[in-house]
């Protein structure tokens, strides 16, 4: 399995999707099962709905990602672990952007050969202390 290529490619499709605003970020529902867990900031959410709903608040409507480093290992159950740090803006604030780390899980989707869904996604705000 080419991991690491299966990491890169999520990569980019995850956060070009993301940053597209709120209606293309309905897209990303498909990456998605009922299974699936979302910790954001320490709240937990679980579910395509939930997760989507969470992805899509009003507050997160204008975001932009520079993904500084991606990196993956290959995970139990033929997955795929995904672990990305950079910086965002939130509202076009470039002058002050945030730092984050997001990890994602992620697993074979049953019965499709070479589709690929995410388990468990952890997205955290690094603040320097």
């Amino acid at each position: 399995m080419d991991f690491a290529g299966i990491a890169n490619s999520f990569v980019q499709h995850y956060y070009t999707t993301f940053d597209g605003g709120l209606t293309a970020r309905q897209n990303l529902a498909t990456l998605y099962r009922p299974e699936s867990m979302l910790t954001w900031e320490s709240a937990q959410v679980q579910g395509q709905v939930a997760i989507t709903a969470a992805l899509t608040k009003p507050e997160l409507a204008v975001v932009k990602h520079r993904v500084g480093s991606s990196d993956a290992q290959p995970a139990p159950g033929d997955g795929v672990l995904v672990a990305v740090t950079g910086s965002l803006a939130v509202d076009n604030t470039f002058d002050k952007p945030l730092q984050f780390a997001e990890t994602f899980n992620l697993q074979p989707i049953p019965g499709q050969p070479g589709g690929f869904f995410i388990h468990n996604q952890v997205f955290r705000l690094i603040f320097a202390p």
